[in-house]
């Protein structure tokens, strides 16, 4: 709660209050990258291996579309890349995982965490946490850190065919991994925090119902994700898992210090009845689909369906299910916000 005190309008919109609105904003991760190439013409790879540039593009579409939240995760192939996994990168728009940094079994014995000061794109997003907290972090700001989380930074490590498969053959060298990816991202995220941003962000996909059951999301996902959010120096976070999570509600509202679970392919009724009175806000869900490919008219049809679904009760926040993709018309950005101040008010 301490971190929404400075923005009294969203804190206001999170409790409900009469005459409030429901807090509104899309994510805009790699997005972004796209967005800022597209307005400086600079080649998306210089910006995503430069700090001070990845903080620019955030902050220039934060300030283009009036959005009071800006995070420095833009990929999912951070920590992968920190441990070797090789990547193609692209001139408009975020890389593509071609390699993982493990290939068979042997590579895991040897396994070690890795130095976020010196390793991969690492020391650039922590640059980009200090420019953060730098330029965005007045009165009504909110500046994010992050990374993939355990399971996600796992299989960009091994491989997510390979991750999964050894889940069930051999659950120990998945155990070894995960905690070598866990150790890096809370000493990533502690650096980060020290940066000056004000909370952190994980972003999970591949521990989503999709990738793997609820089963497996409570043996290797749960532990690693409370270690995370117990020793980072963080007062609170963020956690996206885009795909299904229908049945991991209950699970995550378990995990210490969870502020925000956003969420992609989820029922919002049910899941706020899942919460009860935790104090757990629900972010989502529309479909980056729509927002991609629909016209202005289904933009504001869906997100009017997750404000029936969502808003009521408070603890949410209207958003995208997930990062929203590169040629998104600006139209429907400014529709998706433009429903939230209009037909999300508390009476």
């Amino acid at each position: 709660m301490e971190l929404l005190q400075k923005n009294a309008d969203i804190l206001d919109g999170l409790m409900a209050k009469p005459g409030s609105t429901v807090p509104t904003f899309p994510i805009i991760l790699g997005y972004s990258i796209n967005e800022y190439h597209k307005h400086t013409g600079i080649p998306a790879p210089q910006i995503m291996k430069d700090g001070k540039k990845i903080a620019e593009a955030q902050i220039y579409v934060a300030h283009r579309f009036n959005i009071p939240f800006v995070i420095t995760i833009i990929d999912l192939n951070v920590i992968g890349e920190a441990f070797g996994a090789t990547l193609t990168y692209l001139p408009d728009v975020i890389p593509v995982h071609e390699t993982p940094a493990i290939e068979d079994l042997e590579g895991i014995d040897k396994i070690e965490p890795k130095d976020p000061a010196k390793d991969g794109r690492m020391p650039q997003v922590i640059k980009a946490a200090k420019v953060f907290g730098q330029s965005f972090s007045s009165e009504g700001e909110l500046c994010f850190g992050g990374c993939e989380g355990p399971i996600t930074a796992a299989g960009s490590v091994w491989g997510v065919e390979n991750l999964m498969r050894n889940m069930i053959k051999n659950p120990d060298l998945v155990h070894k991994l995960l905690e070598a990816c866990t150790d890096t991202i809370i000493d990533f995220c502690n650096a980060q925090i020290e940066a000056g941003v004000q909370a952190i962000g994980l972003a999970e996909p591949t521990a989503s119902s999709t990738c793997i059951s609820p089963q497996f999301f409570k043996e290797f996902a749960f532990p690693y994700l409370k270690k995370i959010t117990r020793k980072v120096n963080s007062p609170a976070f963020l956690l996206h898992i885009c795909g299904e999570s229908q049945n991991l509600v209950k699970l995550v509202s378990k995990i210490p210090n969870i502020l925000i679970f956003s969420v992609d392919q989820i029922n919002l009724r049910v899941a706020k009845e899942v919460i009860g009175k935790k104090f757990l806000i629900l972010l989502g869900n529309v479909s980056t689909g729509i927002m991609r490919r629909g016209t202005p008219a289904e933009v504001e049809a869906a997100a009017k369906e997750c404000l029936k679904e969502g808003a009521p009760g408070g603890k949410f926040i209207l958003s995208t299910g997930c990062d929203i993709a590169p040629g998104t018309p600006p139209e429907n950005i400014d529709m998706l916000l433009r429903v939230g101040k209009r037909f999300g008010k508390y009476g």
